[in-house]
């Protein structure tokens, strides 16, 4: 089973939802979740949703013709040597609490 890297205080999540046949920039409604400001109960439970998210992962272009899709931009901070992520999660298979949390974040 795939693992998310670890993230630290210093990680950032940014989730945005795109694609679709008029992609309407304002409609991406972008969610950012700055690891630093969130406590340990917080960050546990932003790292579940996203752990969730790895079995439905689309790699390349997730948001083909009317298609839209969850785009999760992982940025792990200046401690980790790791390289950023982005996973991307076909809107139809995108978890409920994924889609709860790029609506209302922590």
């Amino acid at each position: 089973m795939k693992r998310l890297p670890e993230l630290g205080t210093d990680a950032i999540v940014r989730i945005s939802r795109q694609g679709g046949f008029a992609a309407v920039t304002a409609l991406s409604r972008p969610r950012e979740i700055d690891f630093a400001q969130c406590n340990p109960d917080q960050r546990d439970q932003v790292c579940s949703v996203l752990q969730t998210c790895l079995p439905v992962i689309t790699e390349g272009n997730a948001g083909v013709a009317d298609r839209r899709f969850y785009r999760i931009e992982l940025q792990f901070g200046q401690q980790n040597t790791q390289r950023d992520l982005v996973l991307q999660v076909p809107e139809e298979g995108a978890p409920d609490d994924l889609v709860q949390l790029w609506k209302e974040g922590t």
